[in-house]
């Protein structure tokens, strides 16, 4: 019976079994958007934890039970999630997935891979392409001024090839400060990336999402991604632009009648007879000439185009973009088509071989050619400044003119004195393995480098001038070589899994090396038979030779955990040991920690309230500590032996020898430990987004070269002597709004960030001639050390009632009076100087409105600074500066005479009468806060069935300005804001107009 019982249970059971499984069913689908399939998109049974994610097809299947009221939950990044109801008679799913503009950005890359904005607790700043888009520029970062708080570019020259200063959050150090800049995983720079490949940059500025990189994120990171191909048949893509550049400020001259009336001016209040009679002072108004030189050796317009064609799509696996990019950039210069190319080529593939196995590469290659004059640029702008505008700079005759003394001709050094031709080239690429053993596991090698190669011929011509006394009549040949190779393979190991659906895991390790090789070899020639066949062999004299070579390794371990509770409470953890061969071995491992916390306050029950209004609130706060190891002196911890002539004298001549460098076996990693809080708001449903950052950043064991005994005899070696303070705040807005069919978006963002040197073991550095900086505890990197005007001196009862320099015995009254700091009746550099500011710029900002209607589309750019003080000295403020002939400027008519008491220029002198006024003051520091409109865009978009009925699949024309209009107090001197110089003798900043034309099909 028993057996028999059994066997009616077994089958009653079996039968129940049959029956579940028979009522499963399976389901198949597809998940796409507008532009085709979505691979990775998720797909699962609301409730459960029944789900799959699509294949790269877009495809997924589930079984379920027809008889539940099942609902499929289909998400993806950046996408609204659609709920679908299952229906038992239907087993085929097309869901198609509508973009959710509010959250395209929601992935945002990170070190080594991405990460939910929502998730993020580092400050982290995003730049997608449309920020790029249709700026005529000639360089990536160009592009990036004004576009991300506390991301500060400085573009202190528009000279075709010229690169922008980068910094991020300050200057933190007496050494390096450019953030470190990983190109698609790879170390390397934005100077040769084509600006039309970028999809996204994410700049990363605190220690909590920069110290995956530990000892070279010190100064932030930059983080490059290049475009991908999408899924659907290949895409080909034709950008063009032609633009027109024109110069945007010259100072201005007075005219020569007026220059002559006040040479004569300055010539008598020094004591000496004046230079023009009345007679010759009436033909110069009358007759001119007025020549300003300045504007001679510039063309009136120089042009640029730039093009870029690329074929992109995702088939089969198969991810693909191959890009190709040229741009020619002709400079102002005149002369023999000076200018810049640069050739640009790029191949992005990614391949998904299976489930467990994927493989990538991306490779590009940059070429540029430079044509430039061959003589020092400052030489060739300053002579222009300087010279009156009485003297042609050519004569009647078409001959180059030698005036004021001069042996030498700017125009003549342009347009005959020969050329540089410069040729760059970078290799760039990464190679891919990636394999998913497991579920939620992904194991990934990555193979990364660069190789540069730089030659440079310069052929120095000599010039025939009408005119005796000319010089330049050396003619030399200089050939140059160096190239570098840089290699940075590494691997990681990232694992993450959600537990009991409210614990969110993200785990990864990893190991970095990077090693850097160099070569350089330069020749110099002279005496080249004629001025036709400049090559080094035809050299009567080799002047001189000489080739160098350096190396340096790191080697890093690195890992990051990330821990998610219930969507709402965020921690993460970084931890990096890297070691530099630039350190002694008891000396090169130096440990990077951070920590970050957040919590998203907005998924809260007692925040439902407020949900209408504020759509997401989240504070985090983070703390770490980053390396820098960036100084010039590679070797520095072990004395090496160095040779040459003339090491030793014996009976008065000289002999060679050897001798040993300096050495420090102790120094160390630069430590810097940064803190960071901030807050993220949106609005409205999202519409208005809103983050606040406050940071306080503290490098400590900063590598410097103190003083030693000069009985030391081997100079001073670098040693961890200092620390500096960087304090400051980030906010950024975006806002998103419809009038109508009219859409509009407005960004702004603004930053301001303070340094402060907190220990340089009691010493003080004042560096710089015609300008002093002063480094002190205390006070700001550079800040400027300068005596303190108080006004003129208007009467001699009034200078000998006041202190006076004890570098000048001929102060008179309308001369600058100073400030007498030590109150001990006399004026002296070493007592009575002040600090003034300095040349960082502060308050930086950056806006952006935009819109678009019915095809239209309009954008205009803002960016500028709040703060900045620029110290210029010579020609380009002073007049008859160092005794010259010139140069006298519009604003020097404001001088001091006795009628002229509230003039803005002291009295008019020349030679040992002007050491009063020249003295280093802040007379010469000025305001150079600016604004700029840097860029205004008039687009319009055809209609799609004016453009698919001839194959094309979109097709926009825009009109584009660059630079248009600058408003600052720098204006009336012809100086740019941005300029870092103290001279003023720099290339001018450029405003450029643009016709452009995108073209997909």
């Amino acid at each position: 019976m028993k057996n028999k019982y059994a066997h009616v249970i077994l089958i009653f059971f079996l039968l129940l079994f049959y029956k579940s499984f028979s009522q499963e069913i399976e389901i198949k689908g597809t998940v796409s958007d507008e532009s085709g399939a979505l691979p990775g998109a998720s797909v699962i049974i609301k409730g459960t934890n029944n789900g799959t994610t699509t294949d790269f097809e877009g495809q997924f299947s589930l079984r379920v039970d027809p008889n539940l009221q099942n609902v499929l939950v289909v998400s993806f990044v950046g996408y609204r999630t659609k709920e679908v109801a299952i229906s038992a008679d239907q087993q085929n799913y097309e869901i198609l997935l509508e973009s959710d503009l509010n959250q395209l950005d929601d992935v945002v890359v990170v070190g080594y891979g991405t990460e939910k904005r929502a998730n993020l607790t580092g400050a982290v700043s995003t730049i997608d392409e449309k920020a790029i888009e249709g700026k005529p520029v000639t360089n990536s970062y160009q592009a990036l001024q004004g576009e991300s708080s506390g991301l500060i570019i400085q573009n202190t020259t528009s000279k075709p090839g010229s690169i922008p200063q980068i910094n991020i959050r300050g200057i933190s150090t007496i050494n390096g400060n450019t953030p470190l800049i990983v190109v698609d995983g790879v170390i390397s720079s934005l100077n040769n990336i084509n600006p039309s490949n970028i999809e996204s940059i994410s700049v990363l500025k605190d220690a909590a999402s920069a110290a995956i990189y530990g000892s070279r994120a010190a100064n932030g990171v930059i983080l490059v991604t290049t475009k991908n191909g999408k899924k659907g048949k290949p895409r080909f893509t034709y950008q063009t632009m032609f633009g027109i550049q024109e110069p945007t400020n010259f100072p201005k001259f007075a005219s020569s009648w007026e220059y002559a009336t006040l040479r004569n001016e300055a010539l008598i209040n020094s004591g000496m007879a004046p230079a023009f009679t009345p007679e010759q002072i009436l033909n110069f108004k009358e007759n001119g000439p007025d020549v300003n030189w300045n504007r001679e050796i510039y063309k009136d317009i120089a042009l640029q185009n730039n093009h870029n064609l690329s074929m992109s799509g995702a088939d089969n696996g198969l991810n693909y973009l191959v890009s190709l990019g040229y741009l020619d950039q002709e400079s102002l210069f005149k002369g023999p088509d000076y200018g810049y190319q640069r050739y640009n080529a790029r191949i992005n593939l990614e391949k998904e071989i299976n489930d467990k196995f994927k493989m990538g590469g991306r490779m590009s290659f940059a070429r540029n050619d430079i044509k430039d004059h061959a003589y020092f640029e400052e030489w060739i702008i300053e002579p222009t400044v300087r010279m009156p505008p009485i003297y042609n700079i050519v004569d009647e005759n078409g001959n180059y003119t030698l005036s004021s003394g001069s042996n030498s001709n700017p125009l003549a050094q342009l347009e005959q004195g020969g050329v540089t031709n410069t040729q760059n080239d970078e290799f760039l690429g990464n190679f891919s393995l990636e394999y998913k053993p497991i579920e939620d596991l992904v194991l990934k090698a990555v193979l990364g480098g660069n190789i540069t190669s730089n030659k440079t011929h310069q052929f120095r011509k000599a010039i025939e001038f009408a005119y005796p006394g000319g010089g330049n009549n050396q003619n030399s040949v200089t050939d140059s070589y160096n190239r570098s190779l840089y290699l940075n393979p590494f691997i990681t190991a990232t694992y993450t899994k959600t537990f009991a659906e409210k614990h969110d895991f993200d785990l990864l390790l990893g190991g970095s090396s990077e090693k850097y090789k160099e070569e350089y070899f330069g020749v110099t020639g002279i005496d080249i038979p004629g001025n036709d066949f400049g090559v080094i062999d035809n050299a009567g004299d080799l002047q001189s030779a000489n080739g160098s070579g350096n190396e340096w390794a790191i080697q890093s371990v690195f890992g990051k955990i990330g821990y998610t509770f219930d969507d709402k409470y965020l921690l993460k953890a970084n931890l990096r040991y890297d070691g530099s061969s630039r350190f002694a071995e008891a000396k090169r491992w130096g440990v990077f920690p951070s920590v970050s916390a957040g919590w998203i306050l907005s998924e809260e029950n007692f925040f439902t309230p407020l949900e209408d209004v504020v759509s997401f609130a989240k504070i985090r706060a983070s703390w770490g500590q980053l390396g820098n190891q960036d100084i010039s002196d590679l070797y520095g911890y072990q004395s090496l032996v160095g040779t040459g002539r003339n090491v030793y004298s014996f009976g008065g001549v000289g002999v060679s020898g050897a001798y040993y460098s300096v050495s420090n076996q102790n120094r160390t990693w630069e430590t810097s430990t940064m803190k960071n809080l901030g807050i993220d708001l949106s609005f409205f449903k999202r519409k208005l987004d809103v983050t606040f950052e406050v940071f306080d950043n503290l490098t400590e064991d900063i590598l410097l070269q103190l003083p030693v005994p000069a009985t030391y005899g081997l100079g001073q070696p670098f040693q961890n002597a200092g620390s500096v303070r960087n304090r400051g705040w980030e906010l950024s807005m975006n806002y998103q709004f419809e009038t109508g069919a009219v859409n509009h978006s407005f960004n702004f963002n603004i930053s301001d960030n303070r340094n402060e040197i907190e220990d340089l073991r009691g010493r003080e550095f004042i560096n710089g001639f015609d300008v002093n900086t002063i480094l002190r505890e205390g006070y700001a990197i550079n800040s400027y050390y300068a005596l303190k005007a108080d006004g003129f001196f208007n009467s001699e009862e009034e200078i000998n009632n006041s202190a006076t320099p004890i570098f000048s015995s001929n102060v008179k009254p309308g001369d600058i009076k100073y400030l007498d700091r030590n109150g001990d009746g006399e004026i002296d550099y070493e007592n009575d100087r002040f600090i003034l500011g300095n040349a960082f710029p502060r308050y930086t900002f950056g806006a952006t409105y935009a819109m678009d209607w019915n095809g239209f589309d309009f954008s205009v750019f803002i960016q500028g600074v709040g703060k900045r003080q620029q110290w210029l000295r010579g020609e380009i403020v002073e007049a008859f500066h160092n005794n010259n002939e010139g140069p006298v400027f519009e604003r020097h008519l404001d001088r001091w005479t006795p009628e002229n008491l509230d003039a803005s220029y002291p009295r008019l002198t020349v030679g040992a009468e002007s050491v009063n006024n020249a003295a280093k003051s802040d007379f010469y520091i000025y305001d150079a806060q600016y604004l700029r409109i840097k860029n205004l865009q008039i687009g319009y978009t055809l209609p799609d069935a004016a453009v698919h009925n001839i194959g094309l699949e979109s097709t926009r024309l825009y009109l584009t300005g660059l630079n248009l209009l600058t408003f600052s107090p720098l204006n009336d001197l012809g100086v740019d804001p941005e300029s870092v110089g103290s001279s003023g003798r720099v290339y001018p900043v450029t405003r450029v107009f643009s016709l452009g034309l995108n073209i997909n099909f």
